[in-house]
């Protein structure tokens, strides 16, 4: 996946924030033309669909037309409210 890097750099760097496709966009592709955009969008939601998939990311898909979906790093919460990883076996 071309832009997998970095979209896991964003989103696991602030994993309580939920980000807008523009947003994951800029971040990848700053200072991109109309076409490189288009190119960049498709690669970016290839990567999140892998990354939801695989259990990492969390995508809200909201309800009502016109609205825009926002995707975020899914973390796991221990019993004291704390995130943590899952343990490696």
């Amino acid at each position: 996946m071309k832009y997998a890097r970095e979209v896991i750099d964003l989103l696991a760097a602030h994993p309580n924030r939920m980000f807008k496709m523009r947003q994951i966009l800029n971040h990848v592709v700053p200072r991109a033309d109309q076409r490189q955009l288009a190119v960049a969008r498709t690669g970016v939601w290839r990567a999140l669909l892998a990354l939801e998939e695989s259990g990492q990311v969390v995508i809200s898909r909201p309800d009502v037309n016109g609205s825009h979906a926002e995707y975020g790093w899914k973390t796991i919460t221990s019993s004291y409210g704390k995130a943590s990883q899952i343990p490696a076996q």
